[in-house]
């Protein structure tokens, strides 16, 4: 347990000191003229993917409306969000150029992971006039213990659609895909059909696979004839996703699934914007049925998409 304690004390020691070398070069003795909050992917720390990145932007922009301060995005490692979702009603756009590091009145707050804690009541409490954030978390349920579910999801998707709107890029990928409804199917396996790099590393025996294949083959043709709608599968594996095709009339959505951690150091935009093709698609659906077989994952990729769209979201589980 001490061992533990002191392991997680050098590692925060460890990622503040790569902070203050980095942010070094934006040494300023000027005040703030503003409450800033500044959440930063930059490629110093891994975020995880599309949706933990989404889920830090978004409680943090929920503390800058609640406390007044102004709220900035630095999103450009793997690529540049603006690429794919650009600024709707806020200017959340900021620029490596354009950032200003004060001894005393700038503060970072490291959160990635990080479940228990409040980030209003730090900022809150804090003297610090700029922030700089580095963070993966909703945590809309602990800064406001008082709203019920539905109006988290409410509260959630509104900040999300006052905050971004899709590039012409994406919108016009998304315009090349057949409209007509439809219900959406989603998996994580991670490494588990052994042709996904990620953190995990359990990989499934050939005939643990075959077995996994069929019952989720059988699950999702089970569901769509309940449903009677055409349906599209979705999920970070290509080995299901080519099983899925070949045996039945189930649609893809053309591409490979890509993690957006850059765990190759791939920064192939195609790549990522498959990923955010397959969160809009997902969110357009009538449905969203996520499937959670053992020994698979869970994912909030698809549950986050459903908020989106407003759509009903249904876990398959076993």
């Amino acid at each position: 347990m001490i061992g533990k304690q002191v392991k997680k004390a050098v590692s925060k020691q460890l990622k503040l000191i790569k902070l203050v070398f980095n942010y070094a070069k934006y040494f300023t003795l000027k005040q703030p003229k503003q409450k800033l909050i500044v959440v930063c992917f930059d490629g110093l720390f891994p975020h995880g993917g599309l949706v933990d990145r989404l889920k830090g932007i978004v409680s943090f922009y929920q503390v800058a409306q609640e406390l007044g301060y102004d709220f900035k995005v630095l999103f450009d490692n793997p690529f540049d969000l603006t690429m794919v979702l650009e600024p709707n009603q806020v200017d959340w756009q900021i620029n490596r150029d354009q950032l200003k590091w004060h001894p005393t009145k700038s503060k970072f707050l490291y959160l990635v992971n990080n479940f228990n804690t409040n980030p209003l009541q730090i900022i809150k409490q804090s003297k610090a006039q700029t922030f700089y954030v580095y963070a993966n978390i909703d945590y809309a349920k602990t800064m406001f213990p008082n709203l019920s579910t539905l109006q988290l999801e409410s509260k959630w998707r509104t900040s999300f659609n006052t905050l971004f709107k899709k590039s012409n890029l994406l919108e016009t990928k998304l315009n090349q895909i057949e409209l007509a409804p439809y219900i959406a199917f989603h998996s994580r396996f991670t490494s588990l059909m052994g042709d996904f790099v990620d953190t995990t590393t359990k990989v499934l025996s050939e005939e643990e696979k075959t077995m996994l294949l069929k019952q989720l083959l059988n699950c999702i043709e089970k569901v769509k004839a309940e449903n009677n709608l055409p349906a599209y599968v979705f999920s970070d594996s290509v080995n299901f996703i080519d099983y899925i095709k070949q045996h039945s009339i189930i649609k893809t959505v053309k591409g490979n699934p890509f993690h957006m951690d850059n765990f190759e150091g791939n920064s192939n935009i195609e790549g990522h914007l498959k990923t955010l093709i397959d969160f809009f698609m997902i969110s357009k659906s009538q449905k969203v049925y996520f499937l959670n077989i053992k020994p698979m994952y869970n994912s909030s990729f698809s549950k986050y998409a459903a908020i989106i769209g407003n759509t009903k979201f249904i876990r398959l589980e076993s």
